[in-house]
């Protein structure tokens, strides 16, 4: 009996200790689901994902299937193969959600995650980049790369993050090119040649220190201004004069690599910090692939641009380092103009950031 009357007692004790566990399980989970939902709000950085699935939505005004629109999609098949179905990626091409200034403006707020922008545009955010803009500022496309990969990206990337933009990586949209209805060989040459240039200041000021008269004109009536004799000439890369068939109405390619159309990859501050530390190592190897894999796109589609170009019966006038020297000299006045503006500290720091690149 006495026996019994412990094993009894016992069981009770089995049921309390039983009954405790359970309660203290409950409690724990309950803590742990409300730490979960506190992390979906991205107020802190966790260093796990715990298996949290996100969703970015990648927005630029190129159309589809352009080198730029390739690049958005490489980001997304790698980034969703690395965070393993984890982060979901949403390209919206060809400004499906708005101009491009709207586009940044949406980022910032937070509408959506991530865009890619042009260096000229994202300058009305970051003022600094309107210097990348500078005629010749690049004597080759290495050296730009080699420049955004060290200290001159560092100086783009703190200025973005200053309007709440974290960048994470530079794509290519090729350099530019001056197309007129006369060959644009001399200094000479682009003399009173009426140019459409952007409204932006630095595009202004060179097309003037060429001797040029700058006429600003929406880029939907450029076809239409050139064929009736509106203006002159242009300047873009190929990419655009093929794509919008600007050889139908002009007939010189003068090929200078005076200027690069650059563009940014631009994500919402306060969600790349939300993100777990495994994921934003996910987004920011993913498009440093894509970054690599674009470039090299832009780099083979415009050799091949330029032979199609040819093809349409545009003449394609190239000209040697010796010929584009008094081009260089002609625009050396729009450095001192813009660093004054900008600042002769930012100026004098971006051009010895190019100058390191190109030793």
């Amino acid at each position: 009996m006495h026996n019994f009357h412990n094993n009894k007692g016992g069981n009770k004790m089995k049921k309390y200790v039983l009954l405790t566990s359970v309660v203290l399980l409950i409690s724990i989970l309950l803590i742990a689901g409300c730490g979960n939902e506190s992390g979906k709000s991205g107020d802190e950085t966790s260093a796990d994902s715990n298996g949290e699935t996100y969703v970015i939505k990648y927005a630029h005004n190129q159309q589809t299937d352009s080198p730029q629109d390739k690049g958005a999609n490489l980001f997304k098949e790698k980034v969703e193969e690395l965070s393993e179905g984890q982060i979901e990626v949403q390209v919206y091409p060809s400004n499906q959600l708005g101009e491009q200034r709207e586009l940044i403006e949406q980022t910032q707020n937070g509408q959506i995650e991530l865009t890619q922008q042009s260096f000229s545009i994202l300058s009305n955010f970051a003022p600094v980049m309107t210097l990348h803009d500078l005629p010749f500022l690049y004597s080759s496309e290495d050296v730009l790369w080699d420049a955004l990969d060290n200290d001159l990206g560092d100086i783009f990337n703190e200025a973005l993050s200053s309007a709440e933009l974290h960048n994470l990586g530079f794509m290519s949209g090729g350099p530019k090119q001056f197309t007129a209805d006369k060959a644009l060989e001399t200094l000479e040459d682009f003399k009173g040649v009426k140019i459409r240039a952007l409204p932006a200041p630095i595009v202004m000021e060179t097309m003037k220190s060429l001797g040029a008269s700058p006429t600003p004109v929406e880029f939907s009536e450029l076809y239409n201004s050139l064929q009736q004799g509106v203006v002159d000439g242009q300047e873009n890369p190929a990419e655009t004069i093929y794509n919008f068939k600007l050889y139908e109405v002009q007939d010189y390619m003068t090929i200078t690599d005076h200027a690069w159309m650059t563009y940014a990859n631009v994500m919402n501050k306060n969600f790349f910090n939300s993100l777990p530390e495994d994921l934003q190592k996910n987004v920011e190897e993913a498009m440093e692939y894509a970054s690599t894999e674009q470039i090299k796109i832009m780099q083979e589609e415009e050799e091949e641009l330029r032979n199609l170009i040819q093809e349409q019966g545009m003449e394609i006038i190239e000209l040697s380092e010796e010929e584009k020297e008094p081009l260089k000299e002609a625009t050396l006045g729009v450095q001192d103009k813009f660093g004054a503006e900008i600042g002769e500290e930012e100026l004098e720091s971006i051009l010895s950031a190019v100058e390191k690149a190109d030793q």
